[in-house]
């Protein structure tokens, strides 16, 4: 059975803002680190991983800020991976990834070998240690980032041109490479980039994907091998990747889910989500809505369509009470509730939610009173502030802070206005 997901990561962006790191061949390495990094978030995020961002803009991370936002985010967990991305320079050529003296060299091994497998010159990985204290690590993000298991993976070298015309080119292939070294270190399932469902493909039919055999493919679809081999005239258990294979009989199509209970409705999976977190809205356990759904992994994919406990009752309340607001683009709960003289609790409550972040078109109830915003407080980001400096100040945590506000990234603007938790 698969096991509860333990391992976070968090996605580091070299350099950037004031310091555009190494140079060469028309390139800039704090560009291509946030391309990477960026990329390789959203790929976590994709398969389930929970992941989080030192930055995800051209701004720039002091030294002490980024071990300071580093340490805030999951604390000082050994469960914790850093991945710290880097352009090499120097005249060399290929990758290389840099472990810290406390980890095993096997996460990093992992993803140099599915660097080389995307094409890229695999030079080595290894430990670098502080000169005047060889008990310490040469880089600050890993030796000040104790207890996690952080590796520094330098992509190439951006000052020779045929690797440079490899980043230009393959950067993502590479990281994609340390993704799946990741999940596979996580134990979690690995399904590749961009698996596309073709809308002209008959919805009897099913592709094979990398990983799948017969077995599990009568599994996902609650059908037996001997139906599948009969339906497409195989002659043996061999599968190819891509291959089109027929799951029931046409006529099947009406029916395709029999046991789909009366009280229910479709959720569409949307970027970020996890099992957990559909689970918690609809009141479920993860076990629970696996059942629901005939899962077999925690694996989901963007656009997937789940049973989930139908909300009719709370749709009907919504469309007969006039009290009602349609999200807009650039809405918060907090903007709303200050707008209709009513704070964040109440609408939260009102409205079941389970979460403070909001979709355009989302519907709300509005409460029928004129309670004042007792139970928080608000704050005016100013220069030179943080997410973490704030929670520090108001005796919270970031994570705390940032849910308070629904926000995804740890970055801030000035005159922003921040839910301080009471």
């Amino acid at each position: 059975m698969y096991e509860r997901i333990t391992k976070r990561v968090i996605v580091d962006a070299g350099h950037g803002g004031s310091d555009p790191g190494a140079l060469g061949n028309g390139l800039k390495e704090k560009d291509l680190t946030l391309q990477a990094a960026k990329y390789m978030y959203q790929r976590l995020q994709e398969l389930g991983i929970p992941a989080v961002l030192t930055r995800d803009s051209d701004t720039s991370l002091p030294k002490n800020e980024r071990i300071n936002k580093v340490l805030s985010l999951y604390g000082k967990d050994p469960n914790v991976i850093l991945v710290s991305n880097h352009i090499n320079a120097g005249g060399g050529e290929g990758a290389e990834i840099v472990y810290g003296l406390r980890n095993s060299s096997q996460l990093a091994q992992m993803a140099l070998d599915n660097i080389g497998n995307a094409g890229q010159l695999k030079r080595k990985v290894y430990q670098r240690r502080l000169p005047e204290n060889p008990n310490k690590d040469y880089y600050y993000i890993i030796r000040e980032t104790d207890p996690l298991e952080s590796i520094l993976v330098e992509y190439g070298f951006i000052d020779n041109a045929k690797d440079a015309s490899k980043l230009r080119n393959n950067l993502n292939d590479y990281v994609e490479g340390v993704v799946k070294a990741i999940a596979e270190y996580s134990n979690v399932p690995y399904t590749p980039p961009n698996t596309i469902i073709d809308d002209t493909i008959p919805s009897n039919t099913y592709v094979v994907q990398r990983g799948d055999n017969l077995y599990s493919i009568a599994t996902k679809f609650n059908t037996t091998v001997s139906e599948i081999k009969r339906l497409n005239n195989l002659t043996s258990d061999t599968l190819t990747i891509g291959q089109l294979l027929v799951i029931r009989e046409d006529n099947d199509n009406t029916d395709t889910n029999p046991d789909i209970p009366i009280n229910t409705s479709i959720y569409t999976v949307q970027r970020g989500d996890t099992l957990y977190g559909i689970a918690t809205k609809y009141n479920l356990t993860v076990d629970q809505l696996k059942e629901l759904n005939n899962l077999t992994s925690n694996n989901l994919s963007v656009g997937q369509q789940l049973i989930v406990p139908s909300t009719n009752n709370n749709e009907e309340q919504i469309e007969d009470n006039p009290n009602i607001y349609i999200v807009q683009r650039g809405d918060s709960l907090w903007l709303i509730a200050k707008k209709f003289n009513t704070n964040v609790n109440d609408l939260i409550n009102l409205n079941n939610l389970s979460t403070i972040n909001l979709q355009i078109g989302d519907k709300l109830l509005i409460p029928n009173n004129n309670s004042n915003n007792t139970n928080q407080n608000t704050y005016t980001v100013k220069i030179g502030d943080t997410l973490w400096s704030i929670a520090r100040d108001n005796n919270i945590s970031v994570n705390t802070l940032k849910e308070a506000n629904g926000l995804t990234s740890n970055l801030l603007s000035i005159g922003q206005q921040l839910i301080i938790p009471n």
